[in-house]
């Protein structure tokens, strides 16, 4: 079942429509995975209105038990369930050892991180973070120019700016001189061919590769990397074979460490609805 947020005043009306919807079943508990911040028992869409209270939506059940997680927590735990067809390895082809930290960087609406850490089974080992809010970083000149030019339009430029479906039209729009594209205009042509699209796209890679090998050192997740959303498997082929793992690895002194760390592109969607099924209230 798949309902628009933007349809709905409160989150609470939202929930009772989808419980309505799916035949008003018995429920004995409720988990929750939404794109915002948590706050104690309750979380915030950034991109959006709505505000889910455990509290309050548990109340509105019965008193039953309520939890409400990050959505990029949610898909994290659901990563040590992938399959190989659910993975594309980009460079070197190596397992993924959850017996280090693992990283997830979802791009779609917006750029969510999460990092899973091994631990306790019967606890919740996966990071709530807001890692794409972090500024995004320029490793080169021409980098520093596309920066400068989003900065005159936005002010602070987080990661997100970029490395997400709206954040590529932002791009393009950068090294274009002001055009506007559509995100799938954009990787369509690229994957056409045209150059100014080749170029953005080739762009957004290596900026997401830099992203990536961050993550990686911030968190020592060693035991892979991975990428998922509805963004990047538009484009797999292109994605593995651009200037992301080697952007991913050039990071002077770690160099090495990072050249032993897999990345991956998450084939599979809904992995968060995954990560909530694993979780026991």
């Amino acid at each position: 079942l798949v309902l628009p947020v933007a349809g709905y005043g409160a989150a609470l009306d939202l929930i009772r429509d989808s419980h309505r919807r799916l035949g008003a079943p018995a429920i004995d508990a409720i988990s929750i995975a939404a794109a915002g911040p948590i706050d104690r028992k309750s979380v915030r869409l950034t991109n959006g209105s709505l505000v889910f209270r455990a509290d309050e939506i548990g109340a509105a059940f019965g008193g039953i038990p309520v939890r409400v997680f990050n959505d990029l927590q949610a898909a994290a735990l659901a990563l040590p369930g992938l399959g190989p067809a659910d993975l594309l390895c980009i460079g070197p082809a190596r397992e993924p050892d959850f017996g280090h930290p693992v990283a997830l960087a979802n791009v779609g609406t917006g750029l969510g991180v999460s990092c899973l850490i091994p631990g306790d089974a019967n606890g919740i080992p996966a990071l709530a973070m807001e890692g794409g809010h972090a500024s995004l970083a320029a490793v080169n000149a021409a980098e520093r120019d596309i920066l400068a030019v989003l900065e005159t339009r936005f002010g602070h430029i987080s990661a997100e700016r970029v490395l997400s479906g709206e954040g590529l039209g932002n791009l393009h729009h950068a090294m274009t001189g002001g055009q506007d594209c559509a995100p799938g205009e954009i990787v369509e042509a690229a994957l056409s061919g045209e150059a100014e699209a080749v170029a953005t796209l080739s762009q957004f890679t290596a900026f997401l590769g830099t992203f990536a090998g961050n993550i990686a050192l911030i968190y020592c997740a060693w035991g892979g990397v991975f990428i998922g959303g509805g963004v990047p498997p538009r484009f797999a082929d292109f994605l593995a074979a651009s200037p992301f793992r080697a952007r991913f690895t050039a990071k002077g002194r770690f160099r090495e460490r990072l050249e032993q760390v897999p990345t991956y592109l998450v084939l599979k969607d809904d992995i968060a609805l995954a990560g909530l099924a694993s979780l026991r209230l």
